[in-house]
């Protein structure tokens, strides 16, 4: 056989399919453990594109109390201003004027004598007063106690408003990257929807709410 036949029927044969031995090594499978840490990097992933531009929760929580507490700044310190008003002295000033006179009639000396003698006279009054009872209990404190345990609960209604609609905009929006809809109105849908919670989320916790898209 000449070389170049020797050759050719080296490169049938490795072109040739092998049928598998018993002794070729069995090709690796992708067993439970692998699926799973391919489901948690997907996840992770997931989850850093939903955080990418948008606030941390704590910021969110913070801007709702502060927009709750902004709606009612009156009752803020109101028991030590009440107290320190109390150290206040209430001024009162007071103005008199007296037109006196009286009539000397009479015989005075060698002659008689008839007579009318004015005396006016006036008088200013500054007085000053201090209410002390108002350093252990101020009036109106009680009102102010009950003002801000209602702020205080409103505080509360909103920080928790905002996380229930915060995390809710972020599932829809996880389910729309990792699961989207296959028709165009479904996802339409969907789109409102997250820009509905990102509205009133807006609404609750200000600018700082929502900054990312869907």
């Amino acid at each position: 056989m000449t070389p170049i036949s020797l050759a050719v029927a080296a490169a049938l044969v490795a072109a040739t399919p092998r049928a598998p031995s018993t002794l070729d090594p069995a090709p690796a499978r992708a067993g439970p453990a692998d699926a799973a840490a391919a489901a948690d990097a997907e996840a992770l992933r997931a989850l850093a594109v939903l955080s990418s531009g948008e606030p941390a929760i704590a910021e969110v929580q913070a801007a709702a109390a502060q927009a709750a507490d902004s709606e009612a700044p009156g009752a803020v310190g109101f028991a030590r201003r009440a107290r320190l008003a109390a150290l206040l002295p209430r001024l009162t000033a007071e103005y008199q004027r007296d037109e006196r006179s009286h009539r000397v009639v009479g015989l005075q000396g060698s002659g008689e004598v008839d007579y009318l003698r004015l005396a006016p006279g006036f008088a200013v009054t500054l007085r000053a007063t201090w209410d002390l009872g108002g350093l252990v209990a101020a009036t109106g404190e009680v009102a102010a106690a009950a003002e801000a345990t209602a702020r205080a609960r409103a505080r509360a209604e909103a920080v928790k408003r905002a996380t229930t609609l915060y995390y809710e905009r972020q599932r829809l929006r996880l389910s729309l990257l990792l699961d989207p809809p296959g028709s165009a109105l479904t996802r339409a849908q969907a789109e409102l929807e997250i820009d509905r919670l990102g509205a009133e989320l807006a609404a609750i916790a200000g600018a700082r709410g929502v900054r990312g898209r869907p």
